[in-house]
């Protein structure tokens, strides 16, 4: 099981912006790293109106675009869901699964297995899982157990990883829009505790490479903290993917 051959850095615009100005980003974006050299992978993750468009028309070497959410279901009548069928014509290359918004506000958690299952076994499109504790969990020293949960939960209908490339982020939901900061040192222990739950969970069906990226309110103010921390893979962005400004700084400089 190897490390991701490019450190990777993730956009997740969520639904901060309409389609006219989610393709304008894309339109920004892509001019300013189509042609140019770089050694981070950058993936984007529009909202589904506008993921259409931008993967038509914004095809890049340097810029990978994803789905923020799939369906656990293959096609039928799920009205309102987004099917694996349908990114995979498109061309995506990612989704999101199990993110702390997803979990809070749309009760998420009984379909993340499925969604897992339907991704890995059913295409070639990298999950980016998603794991995190909150405040009153952190504050319990309940991080690990926490997470080691949702991980379970996560790949509990996979027995086989063999081939594939997965992507954990982990997301302290507490750290989030909150001020409060959370050492290097703590997220290189739960990256660690991930790492290992992998290898023994699938001992003799491993990934060929898993990649284990931080995404806790990451912002210009705090993204260099972790450039040099081998434990951290790559970076799930949320505001600061908004600005192109700000977003290509931490592109340049991870």
């Amino acid at each position: 099981m190897k490390n991701l051959s490019q450190k990777i850095i993730i956009a997740n615009w969520k639904m901060n912006l309409d389609y006219k100005s989610s393709i304008a980003l894309a339109r920004g974006l892509f001019k300013a790293f189509d042609k140019k050299f770089i050694t981070n992978k950058i993936v984007v993750l529009p909202d589904f109106l506008s993921l259409a468009e931008i993967c038509k028309d914004f095809r890049s070497k340097n810029i990978s675009y994803g789905a923020q959410d799939i369906s656990p279901f293959s096609l039928g009548a799920y009205t309102g869901e987004i099917s694996l069928e349908s990114l995979k014509y498109l061309g995506c290359k990612y989704v999101l699964l199990g993110h702390s918004e997803r979990r809070e506000y749309f009760s998420d958690e009984k379909s993340i297995a499925l969604k897992v299952e339907n991704v890995i076994k059913n295409s070639d499109i990298i999950p980016i899982i998603c794991v995190g504790e909150n405040w009153s969990q952190k504050r319990a020293g309940k991080t690990w157990s926490i997470v080691e949960a949702q991980l379970k939960e996560a790949f509990s209908k996979i027995k086989n990883l063999r081939g594939k490339t997965i992507i954990i982020a982990y997301e302290p939901v507490w750290a989030i829009g909150s001020g409060k900061v959370v050492s290097t040192t703590d997220v290189s222990i739960v990256h660690g505790k991930i790492k290992e739950f992998i290898s023994k969970r699938f001992k003799g069906f491993l990934p060929e490479e898993l990649g284990i990226v931080y995404g806790g309110s990451v912002g210009l103010d705090s993204y260099q903290d972790f450039s040099e921390n081998n434990d951290v893979s790559g970076l799930l962005v949320g505001g600061a993917s908004l600005k192109i400004s700000d977003f290509s700084k931490i592109i340049n400089n991870f």
